[in-house]
């Protein structure tokens, strides 16, 4: 009996805990090409944004297609977050710069926030995702 009251006090939580994300569209504009991956990662906090998606709260990665994709992220709770996208184009998972540290691979942030001789920083692209907002537009360069 202890178990079937544990299994669903477990459900109950976790239905409560799916109610309480929303699904968000990434539109990503400026496609290039239809080689390798775009990567749409949301961080929330300040650490590893844009670069290091390992740092990330979710990623989604989809193959690429030249010109304007949507991109589902799907529960994500509602909070205040960054998204930064990334055209792999090798699939290689690394965001590949040149030699002097500059990016060779299309990159963009939420807030259209750019970089200042550096990445873009996570105040500049903070955003809120609700149950209100839910679309999110990014172009890549």
């Amino acid at each position: 009996m202890k178990k079937l009251i544990l299994i669903a006090i477990s459900l109950c939580a976790i239905y409560t805990a799916q109610s309480q994300t929303v699904n968000i569209t990434v539109t990503v504009s400026n496609v290039k090409s239809n080689k390798g991956v775009i990567k749409v990662c949301i961080f929330n906090k300040e650490t590893g944004f844009p670069e290091k998606t390992n740092l990330s709260i979710k990623c989604v990665k989809v193959a690429a297609a030249k010109g304007v994709m949507q991109i589902k992220v799907e529960g994500i709770a509602p909070g205040n977050y960054a998204i930064a996208v990334h055209h792999d184009t090798n699939n290689d998972g690394i965001f590949n710069t040149n030699f002097f540290g500059i990016p060779i691979e299309a990159s963009g942030a939420s807030n259209g926030a750019k970089g200042k001789m550096g990445p873009p920083k996570y105040s500049d692209a903070v955003i809120v995702i609700d149950k209100n907002k839910t679309q999110v537009a990014i172009s890549i360069e």
